[in-house]
């Protein structure tokens, strides 16, 4: 399961080639035999580790592009201010909010 995670990358597989000592990257036809045939279960400890590491990066910037993405659709406003040639800002409510929002999921 942990070679499955979401969000495993290159940089993960590098991470558990060097630490089993031989080549471990996904391929067609890579199924849990060919696992049990490397003899990877010696190495489950190291799998997991390296699978949660994945994990927890990919569910980071996976927040992190919604996030973003929040931004993205804010839209601040100029408002005229009266005959007084000057303008106010609008839009503020809405970025307090995603801010408010985004400081207690970080």
């Amino acid at each position: 399961m942990a070679l499955r995670t979401d969000g495993m990358k290159d940089r993960h597989w590098d991470m558990l080639t060097q630490a089993i000592g031989f080549e471990v990257r996904p391929y067609e036809g890579f199924t849990y035999s060919k696992c049990m045939e490397l003899g990877l279960v010696a190495y489950a400890e190291k799998i997991v580790d390296v699978g949660e590491k994945a994990g927890k990066e990919y569910q980071i910037e996976t927040t992190l592009a919604k996030m973003k993405e929040q931004w993205m659709q804010i839209d601040f406003r100029l408002n005229p201010f009266k005959n007084t040639g000057t303008f106010t800002v609008l839009g503020f409510d809405d970025a307090n909010a995603i801010l408010d929002e985004h400081l207690v999921t970080t």
